[in-house]
């Protein structure tokens, strides 16, 4: 193992029900109902992969790129004002374990460079990951592998050492796309997510931890 390489939302953070809310209210002020199955569709995607969706099936008016810079900066403004927002339990450890034993770590989320910075800073982790890849950053999202493997490639190593730990089921076959390693933590009682093509599957961080990262290497 030569890397670790985290999603933010709903891996680092429980963001997801307050990016659900947000949404939810954002497509009723336009005027349109929006589905669960929508929601579960565009899971660990770009914010515009789905607003190009609705945009689509929705006949909305203004341009894509429109409705994705206000979301980018509410949404922002939202998270760095919430006071119940926190790191997930046992995260924070885990990072710390890995730190400890010199693993170099990375985010490559989904979300805007704005949204990520936000959560950096706010939770003061800026001095923890050596790279923090964006779905700005690249041209095709998840499912696709362009977002980790950039971060592999900013890190200086080779995919097929490192392990990417996901939430979602477009999270985890990029991952496996980019010949990485996946773990899928599964320990939110919302997440209703399909992570079987994970290589392992945990329902708490307290089941992980450097050694068992390093093990999934031993399977080959």
């Amino acid at each position: 193992m030569d890397a670790v390489i985290f999603d933010m939302d709903g891996t680092l953070l429980d963001t997801e029900p307050l990016m659900d809310v947000f949404l939810i209210k954002s497509c009723r002020s336009l005027g349109f109902e929006l589905t669960e199955s929508i929601l579960e569709q565009f899971r660990g995607c770009t914010s515009l992969a789905f607003w190009t969706y609705l945009v689509r099936e929705f006949n909305l008016t203004q341009p894509v790129e429109e409705y994705v810079f206000k979301e980018k900066y509410a949404f922002s403004e939202e998270l760095k004002n919430n006071p119940t927002l926190a790191l997930i339990e046992g995260v924070e450890a885990l990072i710390e374990e890995l730190l400890k034993f010199e693993v170099p770590l990375a985010i490559a989320s989904s979300a805007s460079r704005v949204r990520i910075n936000t959560i950096v800073e706010r939770f003061r982790m800026g001095t923890n990951f050596r790279v923090t890849i964006s779905g700005e950053d690249v041209e095709r999202g998840k499912p696709e592998p362009d977002i980790f493997l950039l971060a592999s490639e900013q890190l200086n190593v080779h995919p097929s050492r490192c392990v990417v730990i996901e939430d979602a089921e477009n999270g985890v076959k990029a991952a496996k796309k980019a010949g990485m390693k996946c773990v899928a933590f599964s320990g939110l009682e919302h997440n209703k997510q399909n992570l079987s093509n994970a290589d392992l599957i945990v329902n708490a961080y307290s089941d992980l931890n450097y050694q068992v990262l390093q093990r999934l290497f031993e399977i080959e």
